[in-house]
């Protein structure tokens, strides 16, 4: 093979498997069942290694198609130098992995010169929703700015996007979708089934895009610019953006950070410390849906400082997590020393919680208390009923 860019993806990580996005699932760089050398085995063995290695491949085509001169040929040659340097790492995924994360992302640069202008133009869509949809039609062969078309047709009448010009844009995007079977046959099964209403489908195709677009991959040089949906459209966003997959995809999941520092505070952070080595412990158990618990966790999180006022009614019927908590009996799946760390940060979490919802969200002081109790007793179930599955309790 006489590129492995496609050899990259799975190795990757977070970064990669958002710039493998646009590749095939499992699909290498080359026909695995040529693969004869260390390096090409081990990367078809390994699906999630198989997707980055093709994505790679897919860029640096790209990047020879837009090069001329001395700079293509100075492209070939550092590719042919990469390959050397990749190749030395023979079936050793630990090795390959961050080669294949810096690889991608350099060519990355070369490929996707205009994110920046177009990041702005999507920015502007809550402000501006007729000029950004006249910017987004200046991007006529990106799949990202057609989907955000779709979301302004139906969100925004007032951004002059007709609906036959969304259908357009719409079967653009599925078009693109299509050639990867994964989250192709996810949304088919959501476009098709009455219980999701029209914006929850709008907005997971939204979601789709989002995830090929590299945001991830260039997290120092390209925030997120959607994250204004969540506040805009509360339930269907959290529930679009969310955890989808059930598999290492939903690492990726489009969320953004939560707003605020509110789990910076001191008593999180103890929080998140005590949990720590059970977390560890049932990962190591639970196969690639854990990716599902991690994403839905970072879910809550942004939920409870955007969107507070979603945990003034506690769901009915819920336990309090702190008497299981208290009686956990198995001291290898989670010692006593973190459990006991964990516990001891409980109460003080839900102090500085109802604090910030009154300084930061405006929040009556019996209000806060409500909503604060509520996102710390969620927080405690996700991760009590995440390691629980593990066996401890």
């Amino acid at each position: 093979m006489d590129y492995s860019v496609k050899s990259l993806c799975p190795l990757m990580g977070m970064a990669a498997a958002l710039l493998c996005a646009a590749a095939p699932a499992g699909a290498a760089s080359y026909d695995c069942k040529k693969a004869t050398t260390p390096v090409e085995q081990t990367l078809c063995a390994n699906p999630e290694l198989s997707r980055l290695d093709g994505m790679l491949g897919e860029h640096y085509l790209s990047a020879m198609g837009k090069l001329k001169g001395p700079q293509r040929d100075a492209l070939r040659n550092a590719q042919r130098a990469w390959l050397k340097t990749r190749d030395a790492c023979g079936t050793d995924p630990a090795c390959l992995q961050p080669l294949l994360s810096k690889r991608l992302i350099e060519m990355g640069q070369l490929t996707q010169p205009h994110t920046a202008e177009l990041d702005a133009i999507i920015a502007s869509i809550p402000d501006h929703p007729a000029d950004a949809a006249q910017g987004l039609r200046r991007f006529p062969q990106s799949e990202l700015a057609a989907a955000w078309l779709v979301y302004l047709q139906r969100f925004e009448p007032q951004s002059g996007v007709t609906a036959q010009e969304a259908e357009e844009k719409r079967q653009q995007v599925l078009a693109v979708l299509k050639t990867d079977s994964y989250p192709w046959e996810i949304f088919q099964d959501l476009d098709s089934d009455p219980v999701f209403s029209r914006d929850r489908i709008t907005l997971t195709l939204l979601r789709m895009m989002v995830e090929r677009a590299q945001y991830e991959v260039f997290a120092d040089q390209r925030a997120y610019v959607h994250c204004f949906v969540f506040s805009r459209h509360g339930a269907d966003a959290y529930e679009a953006f969310g955890p989808l997959y059930g598999s290492t995809r939903d690492s990726f999941a489009p969320l953004c950070a939560p707003q605020g520092e509110l789990f910076k505070q001191a008593p999180w952070q103890q929080l998140d410390a005590g949990f720590d080595p059970a977390i560890a412990t049932a990962s190591g158990n639970s196969g690639t849906i854990r990716f599902a618990s991690y994403a839905e966790w970072r879910r809550l999180d942004l939920r409870a400082t955007v969107s507070p006022r979603d945990f003034l009614k506690p769901v009915e019927g819920a336990e309090d997590p702190e008497p299981a908590m208290r009686s956990w009996n198995d001291e290898k799946s989670w010692p006593s020393k973190s459990r006991t760390l964990a516990l001891a940060a409980v109460e003080p979490a839900r102090q500085v919680t109802a604090a910030w919802l009154q300084s930061e969200r405006g929040f009556s002081v019996e209000e806060a208390q409500v909503a604060a109790r509520e996102i710390v007793r969620q927080w405690l179930e996700k991760r009590l009923a995440f390691i629980g599955e593990s066996g401890g309790e």
